[in-house]
């Protein structure tokens, strides 16, 4: 019975090290998406401003598909 408890302590340790790392991976994915949102929207600002188009040009375009 002994060995038996021993191995279920090993499991539940080794369960318990991979949360920890899965959950690390998750934060560190959710943290990527959020910095390449971050850079997608400057991107976008930017190639706004450069354009030659109107704030209402774009809006609509946005919303509506038209140009």
């Amino acid at each position: 019975m002994a060995s038996i408890d021993a191995k279920i302590a090993k499991a539940q340790t080794a369960v318990e090290k991979a949360k920890t790392r899965y959950d690390s991976a998750i934060a560190n994915l959710e943290s990527l998406y959020v910095e390449k949102k971050n850079l997608q929207m400057k991107e976008l600002a930017a190639a706004i401003e450069k354009s030659e188009k109107s704030y209402e040009d774009v809006l609509s375009f946005v919303k509506n598909g038209k140009r």
